[in-house]
């Protein structure tokens, strides 16, 4: 017989069967709700993990307070770097790494609120028997980076060497570039993991050096080089204000080298010059008489020379001078004219005050009889000429400085002996102002390099050691030859003339030997000068008195 109750068991155990899945899905669902509820209301995801913290149902306020935690305990980690040949150890710290604390709150936030949503119940559910684990935020100081890899890579490290010039015996040669091997910045930012995984871990980066090559080649250089070969092989004029001068464009060939120019993204090799190299030529083949633009004088003040002010000046030459050579040469260009710049007065005072004009190096004294015209022009000569200035280097010419001796300038009749006959004329006497002044550069060990003794011994000169002026055939030219300025200051009485010449002890000079030493004909008058440092030279100087 059919029996109800065994349909109602059989209907009862179907029933369970089919009910026991909905509850549980009912119930993890409601247990979801109420987890979507607690992240709504603005907490972490359950069983989260950050970098091996647990940061489930935290608010973001603690959250972010947590991260921040890790930050400061982030520095001390180990970072070891593999790369081949090359092994270092350092910290996070050191190099530049940090936990990125907005980005790691970002990462944690965004879980269980930006999961699709058919997932999120599924993922729900994983993360009630495992936690959700999130890696923390790497932050790179790319500067730091690169600075501590450097250090730590030491002699290991080789930066490549860009291709350069060498000046040779013809011209300027290539010195080729060279490769180098690093430990780049980017490589070991590529190689760190996407994360910190677990706070207080080392981290191990296997990393590759790099190849580094200079940014210019060799075939680049070497066209900029023979350029510059092909454009300094003429002599090229500088212009200076109202001065000029030539020079053998080969000669700023040592100064030359080749740069990077162009742009980061295009480097490119361009000429250049270096400027205290150009400075040191430019100085040494400037006109003679340009060392002191300024004019400055010197006056006696107590028992010591000082300078007086003269007036601003242009000058060689302002920093562009060595391109503005540079860029005439590439054009080929042979005249240059090069910018100058502003030589104050006051500079020129600051100048000459650090030439070492301190004491007498050089004097002598000739006679006279009182009371003749003569005597008037050898005082007017003496005035014009007292406190010049003699620049080192410098060459102080007695016709370029003072000029025809005219009675506007102060000076009168008075005997001259003009192709060995006894005349008159404007400036007679002023012989025996260049006869001391030729004296006391002998003695003081100045270079004598234009002197013309009198056709005949006059017996006030000393023999055989004078000197007689003409304009403008016939000079007298004193050449500075030391490092310091050198002053002359003329001083005088009725019946005398003498000639200081200071300056800073360099040498002396001494009459070694004459022959003849009295009489007429040619005369050979030897000076041995001595220097500071011991060592000596000689020259000679002739007289031809008629018999």
């Amino acid at each position: 017989m059919w029996d109800p109750s065994a349909v109602s068991r059989q209907h009862k155990v179907l029933l369970a069967a089919v009910a026991a899945p909905l509850i549980a899905i009912a119930f993890v669902v409601a247990a979801w709700a109420v987890d979507v509820a607690a992240l709504n209301g603005g907490v972490v995801s359950r069983n989260v993990v950050l970098a091996g913290r647990d940061v489930g149902g935290s608010t973001r306020a603690q959250l972010r307070s947590t991260v921040q935690a890790m930050a400061k305990e982030f520095p001390p980690t180990e970072v070891r770097i593999d790369a081949g040949d090359v092994h270092l150890t350092s910290t996070a710290g050191d190099l530049g790494l940090g936990i990125d604390v907005d980005a790691s709150v970002e990462r944690v936030w965004a879980i269980g609120r930006n999961d699709p949503l058919p997932t999120r119940p599924v993922r729900w559910v994983r993360s009630l028997v495992s936690p959700r684990s999130v890696d923390a935020a790497i932050s790179i100081d790319a500067g730091t980076l690169t600075k501590q890899l450097t250090a730590l890579e030491g002699d290991k490290r080789t930066e490549p060497v860009e291709p350069s010039a060498s000046n040779g015996d013809a011209g300027l040669v290539l010195v080729p570039g060279r490769p180098g091997v690093e430990l780049t910045t980017n490589a070991v930012a590529s190689a760190l993991p996407a994360g910190v995984q677990q706070l207080g871990r080392p981290i191990d980066l296997d990393v590759k050096r790099a190849v580094t090559h200079p940014r210019m080649t060799d075939a680049a250089v070497q066209s900029v080089i023979d350029r510059a070969n092909a454009v300094t092989t003429d002599k090229v004029t500088l212009r200076v204000g109202d001065s000029s001068f030539q020079i053998d464009a080969a000669k700023f060939r040592p100064a030359m080298a080749v740069t990077v120019g162009g742009t980061p993204e295009t480097p490119v090799p361009q000429l250049s010059m270096d400027p205290k190299a150009v400075g040191d030529l430019l100085a040494a083949n400037l006109p003679a008489g340009s060392g002191n633009p300024t004019g400055v004088r010197f006056t006696m003040q107590g028992a010591a020379l000082v300078p007086v002010a003269g007036h601003d000046a242009p000058v060689c030459c302002s920093p562009d001078a060595p391109q503005r050579i540079v860029d005439g040469l590439l054009a080929g260009t042979k005249d240059i004219t090069l910018p100058t710049r502003t030589m104050t007065a006051a500079e020129g005072v600051t100048w000459a005050n650090g030439l070492g004009v301190k004491q007498v190096v050089g004097e002598f004294t000739t006679y006279h009889p009182a009371g003749q015209p003569r005597v008037s022009n050898i005082h007017t000569i003496a005035n014009a000429i007292a406190g010049t200035l003699i620049a080192p280097g410098d060459t102080f010419s007695v016709n370029a400085f003072i000029g025809k001796r005219t009675p506007e300038k102060g000076y009168v009749m008075a005997p001259v002996i003009e192709n060995g006959q006894h005349a008159q004329d404007y400036g007679g006497g002023i012989s025996q102002f260049a006869t001391t002044l030729f004296n006391a550069a002998f003695f003081g060990g100045l270079d004598i390099p234009d002197h013309k003794a009198h056709s005949e011994y006059i017996s006030r000169y000393p023999f055989g050691r004078e000197a007689t002026l003409a304009y403008p055939t016939v000079d007298l030219k004193i050449h500075n030859n030391t490092p310091y300025g050198v002053v002359i200051w003329p001083s005088y009485t009725d019946s005398s003339i003498t000639v200081q010449l200071w300056s800073t002890p360099f040498a002396t000079g001494a009459q070694t030997a004459q022959n003849p030493s009295s009489g007429c004909g040619k005369i050979t008058t030897q000076r041995t000068r001595t220097y500071v440092d011991g060592h000596t030279d000689q020259q000679e100087y002739y007289a031809s008195y008629k018999c």
